[in-house]
């Protein structure tokens, strides 16, 4: 039992230890002013040796002073302390919020950008991953304060990997996140398990200055719950002069693609704003989801109105955007930002001003834009398609990358900050280009490329042939690859991407992909329709082909099928020709430049007319032998 005590002790220390931080999150930091206080609420009581902020430029870590009651810490943000968004760092880095903490001193506009509909995981015609980075660098280079994403950030939200990609390129925007979960969220996870593990709490609010900004759920099925409603009331109550904006992912209002102002005199007004009046809609502007729970979101809409809420936020609707002025609250959805119809993603921006005004910006469409980021050990790349991208850029990073290489467009890095505890440095860079391609630190190129699978195996002419490729950099990731010199973006199936090309077979045809800075690796499709007469002579070399792998025949000479298509090419796809010749893959090669001819497929030298009778002659003497051996058996039986 002595043996047991101490150990028991070091049980109950680590089941103390093991804690995590509730909130602030980076999802929804707290707001605080140099000088000001704020709270940090943790899952269990830990022992707190000392709170403090990090951000990237900082020598060391700034310390607070602070007070702990039971699993809540009050700490002091000292009162020199620059404005800017930092990470949390409590007892060293035991416990650490990266972005949990803005130190703002606003008391001016407050200008919003929207981001909206994420669905990371959801691929159709390309990677919603893709068009989230595209957004992050808009974010954190335009004209903007706080960046508000309003729901179903993962497709699925109980696939992990979902969240896992959405926290890591989000993370890279150097600016204070607000975000609630939308009913996709809730799909596979409805208690918001994995949401609030990655990104923070669902519901909750924060005073900004003269601004309430309010978080709410309206859950999976797209209305809101009493104990909301509740919370709803409390707070607006208890701050009744704050400019209040209000999240949430189904819009109370909507009406597609328009501008529309109306007015609400109580709940007998529902029906008549659930009604279209020409009939030709099944509803006008209430979103009949909320009326699952009438109560309250009649309660929802008379708060709303009494206390003068300037602004509600949602998305949800993916097809269009709108904005509904009613007793002067501005009801705006804007439309997905990743997911679902491929030639509708964009976002809008706002400006909220201290006297209650709303300007709401003429949305942006980003269907034809992208950005692809990447890194390894030893440099990140940044690929993009767009005009949209603002002239300065700034990006958190992993790991400190030194050097810079521009291969399209133009780059300059203004200044290169590193985090105090080496967590990311954030790099400001200014860009010209609608192709851009730039790599930041030592650009050394090592990729592998590998089939993972080829659909139909054995194709008939007309079919169309899905190719599904893996590539990995491990030293500075993978950008894209080129199929036939085609450049074809990955699709996230899985954390792991990998890129599909799909093409319509005609005839025996070879393909060549290739990541940038690596050798080619050639495939052969379709099986030939006419065997080749036997040969003495040795097979050709493969001294010139770096990598070759035979997927079913000898190769044939490759058809230039124009109906060629890959479900990861963005509409606005690049042309082969823009990478430097160096990231070019070789030129496809000839009949007579590849690998052997697999073995399988080879004609027999030795005639099949001699083979038969052999086989014959074969069987027919080993059943002789048998009943030679059965005779003497059966008269030794019959004589006992």
């Amino acid at each position: 039992m002595k043996k047991l005590f101490p150990l028991s002790i070091l049980l109950l220390v680590a089941l103390l230890s093991a804690s995590s931080i509730i909130d602030p999150r980076w999802g929804t930091p707290a707001y605080v002013t140099p000088g000001g206080a704020f709270n940090i609420t943790l899952d269990t009581a830990v022992a707190i040796k000392s709170v403090a902020l990090a951000a990237p430029g900082l020598e060391k870590p700034i310390e607070m002073d602070f007070t702990i009651s039971g699993n809540v810490i009050t700490a002091k943000v000292p009162p020199g302390t620059p404005l800017g968004v930092y990470d949390l760092v409590i007892n060293g880095g035991e416990l650490y919020e990266p972005k949990a903490v803005w130190v703002g001193n606003v008391t001016g506009p407050l200008r919003i950008i929207q981001l909206t509909d994420i669905h990371v995981g959801v691929e159709l015609d390309m990677s919603s991953v893709y068009r989230l980075i595209h957004a992050a660098l808009i974010a954190s280079g335009g004209p903007y304060d706080v960046v508000f994403f309003t729901g179903d950030l993962a497709d699925v939200g109980g696939q992990v990997w979902h969240y896992t990609l959405f926290t890591k390129y989000a993370a890279t925007i150097p600016k204070p996140v607000f975000a609630i979960p939308g009913n996709h969220d809730h799909a596979g996870d409805d208690p918001l398990t994995n949401y609030q593990k990655f990104v923070g709490r669902p519901v909750w609010y924060r005073v900004v200055g003269p601004y309430l900004i309010i978080g709410l759920d309206s859950g999976f099925d797209g209305y809101l719950r009493d104990d909301q409603v509740k919370m709803y009331e409390e707070v607006l109550r208890r701050y009744p002069d704050k400019v209040k904006i209000v999240l949430i992912h189904h819009p109370p209002f909507y009406l597609r693609d328009s501008y529309v102002v109306e007015t609400y005199r109580g709940p007998q007004d529902v029906d008549r704003l659930n009604r279209d009046p020409t009939g030709r809609r099944s509803y006008y502007l209430v979103y009949t989801s909320y009326l699952q729970n009438r109560p309250a979101f009649e309660k929802f809409l008379d708060l709303t109105i009494r206390y003068k809420v300037a602004l509600v936020m949602a998305g949800h609707v993916h097809g269009g955007n709108s904005t509904i002025v009613i007793n002067g609250t501005y009801f705006v959805t804007t439309r997905t930002l990743g997911g679902s119809i491929d030639t509708s993603h964009g976002f809008r921006t706002y400006v909220v001003y201290p006297d209650g005004r709303v300007e709401v910006d003429n949305e942006v469409w980003t269907f034809k834009n992208f950005t692809v980021l990447t890194w390894g050990t030893k440099a990140a790349q940044i690929y993009a398609e767009s005009s949209l991208l603002p002239p300065t850029i700034t990006i958190d990073l992993p790991g400190e990358f030194a050097g810079l290489k521009v291969f399209n467009g133009t780059a300059e890095i203004v200044k290169a900050e590193r985090h105090p505890l080496g967590k990311y440095t954030r790099y400001t860079l200014k860009i010209t280009g609608k192709r851009l391609w730039l790599a930041l630190g030592d650009y050394q190129p090592s990729p592998t490329v590998e089939v993972v699978r080829i659909l139909p195996r054995s194709p008939t002419p007309g079919d169309v042939v899905t190719v599904t490729i893996r590539a990995t950099d491990p030293n500075v990731g993978v950008p894209f690859i080129t199929v036939n010199g085609q450049r074809i973006l990955a699709s996230y199936l899985e954390e792991q991407p990998v890129y599909i090309y799909k093409f319509k077979y005609t005839a025996p045809t070879t393909l060549q992909a290739a990541a940038p800075g690596g050798k080619p690796l050639d495939l052969q499709i379709g099986q030939p329709t006419t065997t080749t007469p036997p040969t003495t002579s040795p097979p050709p070399t493969t001294a010139t082909t770096p990598q070759t792998t035979t997927v079913t025949t000898p190769p044939a000479t490759p058809t230039a099928t124009a109906t060629t298509q890959t479900a990861t090419t963005p509409t606005a796809a690049p042309s082969a020709t823009a990478p430097p010749a160096t990231t070019q893959p070789t030129p496809a090669p000839t009949a007579t430049a590849t690998g052997a001819p697999a073995p399988s497929y080879q004609p027999s030298a030795f005639p099949v007319e001699v083979v038969v009778l052999l086989v014959i002659a074969a069987v027919g003497a080993a059943v002789i032998a048998t009943a030679a051996r059965k005779k003497p058996a059966s008269e030794e039986t019959k004589t006992r």
